[in-house]
């Protein structure tokens, strides 16, 4: 839910109500969930790693932020606010991934595109060259391993 409210947040230039409500999301998962210290390190990382690679994304123009907020060259908050909100999973319902190097990275090889591809058709990126799918795929079946090694251990 939160990813959605994100993306049509940027789609219709509603950037910081969408902001506000996913807050609202990550603050009630924290609440409700036990992993608070381990979620609170992956939300760490992930903002992190989500600043930086989408910012390197923005800054050799292979995809366009619509409603980016903060003014380029920074990385669109609702864009970390997207890896936040994919960091508080990894502890609880991607949890089975744990342990599993090379079906993480398949996982977030194909994933992590795949919804970046449903963000453009949702109006809230547009991607400016074909091979931005190549980057996309490469750096997400990185980062998704890692960020499930940074997890909670099972």
């Amino acid at each position: 839910m939160g990813w959605f409210v994100c993306i049509i947040g940027a789609a219709w230039n509603s950037t910081y109500q969408a902001l506000i409500i996913a807050s609202v999301i990550v603050a009630a998962h924290l609440l409700l969930t036990s992993k608070n210290s381990s979620d609170i390190k992956l939300i760490v990382i992930a903002a992190v790693i989500g600043f930086i690679f989408d910012g390197l994304i923005q800054i050799n123009s292979l995809i366009v932020y619509n409603d980016p907020g903060i003014p380029y060259p920074f990385t669109p908050l609702w864009i970390v606010m997207l890896w936040v909100l994919f960091s508080i999973t990894l502890n609880h319902s991607m949890s089975w991934l744990k342990g599993r190097f090379i079906l993480s990275a398949i996982f977030g090889g194909i994933g992590g595109p795949l919804a970046y591809i449903a963000g453009e058709k949702l109006m809230a990126i547009t991607i400016v060259h074909s091979y931005t799918f190549i980057v996309l795929s490469v750096g997400w079946a990185l980062i998704t391993p890692l960020l499930i090694l940074c997890g909670d251990k099972k």
